[in-house]
C-alpha cells in the first residue's frame, strides 16, 4: 500500500465490515443490495436497516432478510417541536435536523456499523460527520459546467436537468456524502465519484429536448404534474433497474473491501488486485458485471516547446505580410490595441473592420487582439483592473476581476448577455477595466507598430541580399 494513498474505509483486523442501509421508500436498492450477498461469502454484512419513515418497506425487508430494523420517524420529531414540515428553511430547522441526526447516531451505535449506504433516503443529515456515507444518485456526476458538476440536487432536479439539456442518455452515480453544513442540496453531492453505471438511454416519448424546456420555464409552484415530470418518472425508474441497481452494490463490496483511496490533494484511487494504487476519475458499471475505470483528466501543460512553436508562428505571420511594412504595423498594433482594451467576447468583431479603416492587415488584426485570450486573460485582467483602480482612485474589492472573467468566460451567456451581465456589475468596475486597459494599450501599441515594422524591414532586406547573391550566383 503506497504511504501518499490513504483508504476511505479499512479494517485492520481483516473482519467483514458492518454495514447500515438507510431507507426511505419502497426499498427496491435496499433489497437489491441486500439480495447481491444473501447466502454468499461477501465483502460487507448488513448489520441494520434504518428508516426515517414507519410507513416504508424497511420492515417488510427486514423480516425477509432477517435484518435488524430501527426507525426514526423525521416528521413526528419536527412536529413534536413544533414545526409542521421539514424543510431546512429556517435556522430552528436546521437545528432540528442536527437534534435528530445525532439521535439517529445513538439508535445505530450499538450495531457497530463501520459504514452506511443511502439507498433512497430523502432526509439531508450530519450522519457523513461520524462514518462513510455512500449513496446513490439519479444523475451523471462526471458532467460538469465550468468546473463544477452540472447534474447535482435532489429527487427530480438531476433527471428533469438532463433531459431539458437534451442528454441522450442518463447514468446513476455513486459517491461518499460530504457533512450537511447550512442545508445546501448541492454540497451533499460533491463528494468523491466513486462509480457510474453504464450509459443509460433517454426516452422522451415523442418530445423534444426543446419542448421540455419550454415546460420548465412555464412553471409556477410545485407540485409539478406536467408532461415534463412525468416523463422524468418514468426515465427514473428505468435508471433505477438499469442503473442504481447494478453500480450501487458493486461499488459497495469494492468499497467494502478497502479498495478506494484518496491522496493529500483530495485525488481518487482505486487500488488493483496486486494492491498498487492507481489514480482514477470513477469506475464505470456495466450489468455483465464488468468494469473500467474512467481516467482523471490530464490538465494541460503549455510546454516550453509549443510556446516557442506559437512564437515562432507569429513571428513568421508578421515577417511574411503582405503590404508595406507600415501596412503590417498599423494591423498588427490595432489588434494590440484592440486586445488591452476591449473585453475578449468581443475583440475580432471590432478589429477586423476597423483594420479597413485604418487601412492595415487584417491578419495582423485578428492575431494581436490574442494577447489577451482565456488563458491570458485570468493573469492580465487582475492587473489591469488594480491599475485602473489605482489610477481613478476607485475602492474595488480584490474580486472584482474574478466577478469579469465569469461573465467572460460563462458559455450560456449571448454575445449581447456577455455585454449587459458586464454592465451589471457597475460602473466602477468598468471604468476600472477601460482605465487600466488604456494605460496598457498606451504602452504596447507604440511597441507593437514599430516593433513590427521594424522586423519586417529586416526580413526583406536579408530576404533580398539572399537574391541579390543568388543572381550574382547564376
Amino acid at each position: 500500500m503506497s504511504d501518499s494513498v490513504t483508504p476511505f474505509f479499512h479494517r485492520a483486523d481483516g473482519e467483514c465490515p458492518a454495514v447500515v442501509i438507510c431507507m426511505s421508500g419502497t426499498g427496491s436498492n435496499a433489497e437489491v443490495l441486500l439480495k447481491s450477498i444473501s447466502g454468499k461469502i461477501a465483502s460487507f454484512r448488513v448489520a441494520v436497516i434504518f428508516t426515517d419513515n414507519p410507513d416504508c418497506a424497511a420492515s417488510r425487508l427486514g423480516k425477509e432478510f432477517n435484518v435488524p430494523v430501527e426507525c426514526l420517524d423525521i416528521r413526528k420529531f419536527y412536529s413534536d417541536n413544533g414545526e409542521e414540515n421539514i424543510k431546512l428553511d429556517s435556522d430552528r430547522k436546521r437545528e432540528l435536523r442536527e437534534q435528530w441526526s445525532e439521535k439517529v447516531w445513538q439508535i445505530l451505535q450499538p450495531y457497530q456499523v463501520d459504514f452506511a449506504i443511502f439507498a433512497g433516503f430523502v432526509p439531508l443529515n450530519s450522519l457523513p460527520e461520524k462514518l462513510p456515507c455512500l449513496n446513490v444518485h439519479p444523475g451523471d456526476l462526471t458532467i460538469e459546467t465550468d468546473g463544477k458538476r452540472r447534474y447535482v440536487g435532489l429527487h427530480y432536479k438531476p433527471v428533469e436537468l438532463a433531459l431539458t439539456d437534451g442528454r441522450k442518455y442518463l447514468r446513476s452515480s455513486v459517491i461518499i456524502v460530504q457533512s450537511l453544513k447550512d442545508g445546501g442540496d448541492n454540497e451533499v453531492d460533491s463528494g468523491p465519484l466513486l462509480g457510474v453505471s453504464a450509459p443509460v438511454a433517454v426516452d422522451l416519448e415523442g418530445k423534444s429536448a426543446e419542448q421540455l424546456k419550454n415546460i420548465a420555464a412555464s412553471r409556477t409552484a410545485p407540485p409539478y404534474k406536467d408532461c415534463l415530470r412525468q416523463i422524468a418518472e418514468k426515465n427514473i425508474e428505468t435508471l433505477k433497474r438499469s442503473g442504481d441497481h447494478v453500480v450501487l452494490p458493486a461499488v459497495t463490496a469494492v468499497f467494502a473491501g478497502g479498495k478506494y483511496g484518496y491522496d493529500e490533494n483530495g485525488n481518487l484511487y482505486l487500488a488493483d488486485d496486486s494492491g498498487k494504487w492507481n489514480p482514477i476519475k470513477t469506475v464505470e458499471y456495466a450489468p455483465d458485471g464488468s468494469s473500467k475505470i474512467i481516467a482523471p483528466e490530464k490538465k494541460q501543460k503549455r510546454s516550453r516547446n509549443f510556446l516557442m512553436r506559437y512564437l515562432k508562428y507569429l513571428y513568421v505571420k508578421i515577417i511574411r505580410t503582405d503590404g508595406s511594412p507600415d501596412y503590417a504595423a498599423r494591423g498588427w498594433a490595432l489588434g494590440m490595441f484592440i486586445g488591452c482594451v476591449v473585453p475578449i467576447f468581443c475583440q475580432l468583431i471590432i478589429a477586423i473592420p476597423l483594420s479597413f479603416v485604418i487601412r492595415g492587415s487584417k491578419i495582423g488584426a485578428a492575431l494581436g487582439t490574442f494577447i489577451t485570450t482565456p488563458v491570458t486573460a485570468p493573469f492580465i485582467y487582475p492587473v489591469v483592473i488594480w491599475v485602473g483602480n489605482k489610477v481613478v482612485r476607485g475602492n474595488l474589492s480584490a474580486e472584482a476581476s474574478q466577478k469579469l472573467l465569469d461573465v467572460f468566460n460563462d458559455p450560456a451567456l449571448s454575445f449581447t448577455e456577455k455585454w449587459g451581465a458586464f454592465a451589471d456589475l457597475g460602473a466602477d468596475l468598468a471604468i476600472a477595466f477601460f482605465a487600466g486597459g488604456l494605460l496598457w494599450a498606451a504602452i504596447m501599441t507604440p511597441l507593437t507598430y514599430f516593433g513590427v515594422r521594424h522586423l519586417v524591414i529586416r526580413y526583406r532586406k536579408i530576404r533580398e541580399k539572399i537574391l541579390n547573391k543568388a543572381r550574382k550566383t547564376a
